[in-house]
């Protein structure tokens, strides 16, 4: 496999590990999902997931569904380039914004462990539905329904 492959391949899991940490901690807080897709406009490392609006659950919850994508990455050692996590870092913030900056870092890591306990307590799902979107590239709502069923 060529170097250029290699890393093709390793964004793209990264992408999907990344995908699924979102969909499975939304799933787990008790909000509607969708479908997901990896590889978005030739970035490799681009992906989407559909998550119901979480602006109804308290913020430590709304920041670890920002924060699961990376935490599940992190615990599937699946990186990506460096820019993968920033639109979820930026949103974290933007929850944040009202708070002083000591308390927005506290909350912030806080945010991190809760996505953290939520991923490893749910591996086997994340490993299940990143490795069908790794496969598959993109996933519809009724597939990732039925990954998180089994």
């Amino acid at each position: 496999m060529s170097q250029e492959q290699s890393k093709r391949e390793s964004d793209q899991r990264g992408a999907a590990f990344h995908e699924a940490g979102h969909i499975v901690v939304a799933w787990s807080l008790g909000l509607a999902v969708g479908g997901a897709e990896i590889a978005i406009g030739g970035d490799d490392a681009k992906g989407t997931a559909e998550v119901q609006t979480a602006d109804d659950l308290d913020l430590l919850d709304q920041l670890a569904i920002c924060a699961a994508g990376l935490e599940a990455q992190e615990l599937f050692e699946a990186p990506t380039h460096e820019g993968a996590g920033w639109g979820d870092y930026g949103k974290m913030v933007e929850l944040l914004e009202d708070f002083e900056e000591e308390d927005q870092v506290k909350m912030m890591h806080q945010g991190h462990a809760r996505a953290f306990d939520l991923v490893s307590s749910h591996r086997a799902m994340v490993e299940r539905l990143a490795t069908a979107l790794f496969d598959k590239k993109q996933l519809e709502a009724d597939e990732v329904a039925k990954l998180l069923a089994d």
